[in-house]
């Protein structure tokens, strides 16, 4: 029922007594997909873009989150779908709402981790008064490759992948989701102590002279 990197937020709108069967055209589509014919995306594309904008955009998306939810969900789709065990037990349209809503849901607990915790600039270089100036973050890219690798694996799973503490703690050989949120703690420290040390506020502006 997954994809890599997927997990549904909350699967009871996919119990059998949720909703009704699929309709026969569902099960058209899943035979479509099942045979490898990829011209169904786009059927299915269309037929459902206008429900999955309409929700990105009641939740603070634009039309390229939209976009980018839609495709996701439909990859989500296709890769499930061809699972040797998939079966369906609602109706499609259920079945990818579900997926697009955890997917837009997802984002937004990433965008707002990221905005949350400053972790990149520092508190020096957000109070800077060249704040509007155009950013240059490839200096917290170099500066993540001088960490561990545990932490360099730990910061990107939760900033950059969005994955909760307790997968992240598996991932990495640490017992739990709190020695996880811990070591991540530990690992933003040191990513600090390198941006600190080695760079200035200035070092973080773009020259947009001509």
């Amino acid at each position: 029922m997954y994809y890599e990197g997927f997990t549904f937020i909350d699967e009871s709108v996919l119990s059998p007594c949720a909703m009704p069967n699929q309709t026969r055209k569902d099960t058209e589509i899943v035979a479509r997909i099942h045979e490898g014919d990829r011209e169904v995306l786009i059927d299915l594309y269309k037929q459902y873009e206008a429900m999955i904008s309409n929700h990105v955009f009641q939740n603070s998306g634009n039309e390229d989150d939209a976009k980018d939810v839609l495709q996701d969900t439909l990859v989500a789709l296709w890769q499930n779908v061809r699972k040797p065990h998939f079966e369906l037990t609602v109706q499609l349209s259920t079945y990818l709402f579900a997926i697009a809503k955890n997917t837009w849901l997802k984002q937004l607990d990433k965008r707002k981790r990221l905005k949350g915790e400053n972790y990149i600039t520092g508190k020096e270089i957000a109070d800077s008064p060249n704040v509007g100036q155009q950013m240059d973050y490839s200096i917290v890219r170099k500066a993540m490759e001088s960490l561990q690798d545990k932490c360099r694996n730990i910061l990107i799973m939760f900033y950059f992948d969005g994955f909760d503490m307790k997968t992240i703690a598996a991932a990495n050989g640490l017992a739990s989701a709190s020695v996880a949120k811990a070591k991540k703690h530990q690992c933003l420290k040191g990513l600090e102590g390198i941006i600190k040390q080695n760079y200035s506020a200035s070092d973080f502006y773009l020259n947009t002279e001509s």
